[in-house]
């Protein structure tokens, strides 16, 4: 489908430039050769009212708008599998399919993401994550982002932050106290602008992987640690 796709946009281009007076049409026309000459099958464009319907011998694509002002995207392959998009202008996205349903809410700078197999939740800014494992952390710490997920195999985390500070100071800080705590080393890796390392908890159960290195931005360091089911 990802050369119908493209077709797809090239049509919706060819619908723009012809504007109005019969140019619809001639887009159609220009599109559907468009799309046949990289599917090698037919294909069938109609712009009627202001949406875009596309079928072919691979599946079908049609781009609308509801009374909303929303836009709807549906879709159906060659297997008869159906999905159906929509979004509103405040950001929030949702997916109806056959393989599965998903959504996407958007709220002062924190998305959240829930699908059949869990969820997940992405700020920008703010704390960190709660249940986040308890490491040090520098002071005067900026989180830049943060994103917690929920699946069947467990919790993930992960943590994008700047502090002022040495990142080979804090890098032997952080890995001198996981040691403590009877965490087990993986890897090991600096050069001179950063390093990286990987932990398995005591237990097992779940890694921990660290970059650190300098941020030229802020004359201090930048910190990346996720922590996923091992």
């Amino acid at each position: 489908m990802k050369r119908t796709m493209q077709g797809v946009f090239a049509a919706a281009t060819l619908v723009t430039l012809a504007g109005c007076g019969g140019g619809d049409k001639l887009a159609e026309n220009l599109a559907e050769r468009q799309i046949e000459s990289e599917t090698g099958g037919d294909a069938d464009i109609d712009f009627s009212d202001g949406n875009i319907k596309v079928e072919t011998e691979d599946g079908s694509f049609q781009m609308s708008t509801d009374d909303d002002g929303n836009v709807v995207i549906k879709t159906e392959d060659a297997e008869g599998n159906e999905a159906t998009i929509s979004g509103d202008s405040e950001g929030n996205v949702t997916l109806d399919s056959d393989q599965g349903d998903a959504s996407i809410s958007n709220d002062d700078g924190e998305m959240r993401v829930e699908t059949d197999e869990g969820t997940a939740t992405i700020s920008q800014g703010g704390d960190l994550p709660e249940g986040f494992p308890d490491l040090p952390f520098p002071d005067d710490m900026t989180i830049v982002m943060s994103q917690q997920a929920d699946s069947t195999d467990g919790q993930t985390y992960v943590v994008i932050a700047t502090a002022p500070g040495d990142w080979s100071e804090y890098l032997d800080q952080l890995t001198s106290y996981l040691d403590d705590e009877g965490y087990t080393q993986q890897s090991l890796t600096t050069t001179p602008d950063g390093g990286f390392a990987l932990y398995l908890d005591p237990s097992g159960a779940s890694g921990i992987s660290i970059g650190v290195g300098a941020d030229t931005s802020s004359d201090g360091m930048s910190i990346n640690i996720a922590v996923a089911p091992n």
